[in-house]
């Protein structure tokens, strides 16, 4: 396994968003990411990093006295809730969530502070847009824009305190759920150590701070915290591969990347699933061959539940162990927990490389899931699980290959998906 990476500040090769079109495009360019003391708030909610992090920001909305009254009403929320804790069997967790006036309020005011000469727009426009965190708003003017990322932002939150605080179920609960239950003393008791600390820590909040560091540290009580866990990998596991993507001569390529999604084990099974290292045998094959510089290897920490083996760290481990491929040819997205966030993943990925989007990739897998990948049936369900399509497929070029063209709109983070926004 690999370790993680400390924080640091990191650049990241990101698509410069250029024009109304929500899917259009001009031309790479550098976007150095800010970051929070918490890579997983950073990945989640990157929002409301911007925020706490930017001087102006801060000003900004410490002036509005609608945000500092939201505010004060959370502090003291948390005040609550925390002598709750100590001193019940309860401990009132929903005190402490946006309810939706809260969140429309909030959201309107961001807008205002978001206009034309506002406060809050040269953050929009610096940090927001190019960031492509918010790529789905990206045809919209600056006040729309704030107030919609800042509703979706604020919906992920509290969607944190539902499903892991308040016992709402996910479909996903086999592999994404919580360790403890609603209600369970051992959730209490957690609780209120996260409560007890976040009041000691309070003085330097920002009007959400009270609402959303719950949220997050919900996710540290849980053991959820897996969005975070590889973070930076443009300075670790990606470093090789990122800095020779810097000089890549991405024209003279009949690829950008060979794409391989992963596959979990089963019970019983370490590292690396058996049907994992036969599809990488295949795209080792295809790098040799020269179809593209880059293997992109994706899946997470995901089969079975709390597995510590992500498949595409397994994968890149043996891709350089046993196919003798460098460490500078593979990227890994180690986060990806469905086929639809695998493709989703690697196109984010290409863009920070600063690939060219108008070359295509080529999507390596088994028989039986390079067609379901073709499929009307995968389509559909990207459309229904990401409200789009992570890729363009083109056609197919083998049994186990298909050309795809990557979009623009995957770069949107989804707040909705804690453990892989």
């Amino acid at each position: 396994m690999a370790r993680t990476m400390p924080s640091t500040t990191i650049t990241c090769l990101l698509v410069c968003l250029i024009g109304t079109s929500p899917v259009g495009w001009a031309q790479s360019a550098t976007y150095r990411c800010q970051q929070s003391a918490d890579p997983v708030q950073d990945r989640n909610a990157y929002l409301l990093t911007l925020l706490s992090v930017d001087p102006r920001a801060r000003e900004a909305t410490a002036d509005n006295r609608v945000l500092q009254n939201l505010g004060r009403r959370l502090t003291k929320s948390r005040e609550a809730v925390y002598a709750a804790c100590l001193q019940t069997k309860a401990c009132p967790v929903d005190q402490l969530m946006l309810n939706q006036i809260e969140i429309d309020t909030a959201g309107d005011e961001l807008a205002l502070l978001a206009r034309a000469g506002g406060p809050l727009n040269r953050l929009v426009h610096d940090e927001m847009r190019p960031s492509g965190r918010f790529q789905k708003y990206a045809g919209s003017e600056d006040s729309s824009f704030m107030r919609a990322s800042w509703v979706e932002t604020a919906q992920g939150v509290n969607r944190l305190y539902k499903v892991y605080a308040l016992g709402e179920k996910l479909a996903t609960a086999k592999i994404d759920g919580p360790l403890h239950e609603a209600g369970s003393e051992t959730l209490r008791n957690d609780l209120a150590s996260a409560l007890g600390a976040e009041i000691d820590g309070a003085s330097a909040d920002v009007f959400f701070s009270a609402w959303s560091q719950l949220g997050f540290d919900l996710l540290v009580i849980q053991q959820r915290t897996e969005a975070g866990r590889y973070e930076p990998l443009e300075g670790g596991e990606n470093r090789a591969a990122f800095a020779r993507a810097r000089t890549t001569d991405w024209k003279s390529q009949p690829y950008t990347a060979i794409i391989v999604p992963g596959i979990g084990l089963s019970e019983g099974e370490t590292g690396l699933s058996p049907m994992g290292a036969f599809r990488i045998r295949i795209a080792a094959r295809r790098w040799r061959e020269g179809l593209a510089p880059f293997l992109i290897v994706s899946g997470g920490h995901v089969h079975p539940n709390r597995t510590p083996y992500s498949e595409a760290v397994e994968m890149k481990h043996e891709l350089m162990e046993r196919d003798h491929i460098p460490e500078a040819a593979v990227v890994i997205d180690p986060y990806a927990r469905h086929t639809t966030t695998n493709l989703r993943n690697a196109a984010r990925l290409l863009f920070e490389m600063g690939a060219p989007l108008e070359k295509a990739v080529v999507i390596t897998a088994s028989e039986d899931t390079s067609q379901y990948i073709q499929s009307r049936e995968f389509a559909d369900r990207c459309a229904r699980e990401l409200g789009y399509q992570p890729v363009d497929i083109l056609d197919r070029i083998s049994p186990f290959d298909l050309r795809a063209r990557p979009n623009l709109i995957s770069l949107h983070a989804d707040p909705q998906d804690p453990l892989d926004p």
